[in-house]
């Protein structure tokens, strides 16, 4: 379909909705004025001569005007997209599109779609909406979750962040595309000892998801006289990080898990990949 044939037939059931519900254009008109007052902003104004021209196919509008037409036509944003051929929940089922270069921190109760199936039935409403929010952005990165994984998540104690696939700092041990569990209850930097076995050290050491204000970052880190030092893995091509210690950089908290894909398939924890890399000697 063009974009002319969606506007005329877009352009006919707003026809159809607003004389449904009794309206002439001159009270549309009327209305959006309202509506345009009461937010501040002329964008939401529909006049007599615009809504002519949408009823009759002329253009597409813009995202106020869309908002404006569902104010007064009592349609949802999605039943408004809909008349423009936009499908809903497209967002969510699109942003795998978008995997972001940059590490990042989940927002729990952000609003999307999801149509991901969450067998949580007996959490309360709030925490299944997060939960389900979570399960959104699992899918979106990596198309499908194990019911394993769903076991660990527990949004009352722990946020959840993203590891952008530019970001190499930590890897092998936690791979760009990894999603990691932050404590953040756990802020203050522990020192831990290095071991005499590196592997082991290394697992061991506290991880911290750390806010460096124009984005996040995953590392070991030691802070000390003011500065924040962002440690990357031994054989990451990632170099050390300096920062001004809380200003331009602040614990969000300790990375106590970790999912990841190490083949096409498998999606392992933090310590199943270390028990594969490291096989106990016989």
């Amino acid at each position: 379909m063009t974009r002319q044939e969606l506007a005329a037939r877009a352009g006919a059931k707003l026809r159809k909705i607003r004389l449904r519900l009794g309206f002439s254009i001159r009270e549309v008109e009327r209305r959006s004025h309202e509506l345009a007052q009461k937010r501040e902003s002329r964008d939401y104004f529909l006049s007599r001569a615009w809504i002519a021209d949408i009823e009759n196919g002329k253009f597409i509008p813009g995202v106020f005007k869309l908002v404006s037409l569902g104010v007064l036509y009592r349609l949802s944003i999605e039943e408004v997209h809909a008349l423009f051929g936009i499908e809903a929940g497209i967002i969510a089922k699109e942003r795998s599109l978008s995997r972001p270069p940059k590490t990042y921190l989940l927002p729990a109760g952000e609003a999307t779609v999801s149509g991901s199936r969450d067998p949580s039935a007996s959490l309360d409403p709030a925490l299944q909406f997060e939960k389900t929010n979570l399960l959104t952005r699992l899918v979106d990165i990596w198309g499908d979750i194990p019911v394993p994984l769903l076991r660990h998540l527990d949004l009352r104690r722990y946020l959840y962040g993203y590891i952008g696939l530019e970001d190499r700092t930590m890897e092998p041990l936690i791979p760009p595309g990894s999603f990691v569990q932050i404590d953040a209850k756990q802020t203050r930097v522990r020192k831990s000892a290095v071991k005499k076995n590196p592997d082991q050290s290394q697992f061991r050491r506290p991880i911290y998801f750390v806010d460096i204000r124009d984005g996040y970052a995953c590392g070991w880190c030691e802070i000390e006289g003011g500065l924040l030092t962002l440690i990357p893995h031994p054989d990451s091509p990632e170099k050390i990080r300096t920062f001004r210690y809380p200003d331009e950089a602040e614990i969000v908290g300790r990375v106590t898990g970790i999912a990841m894909r190490i083949t096409g398939e498998d999606l392992v924890t933090l310590e199943e990949s270390f028990e594969r890399r490291n096989p106990p000697k016989k």
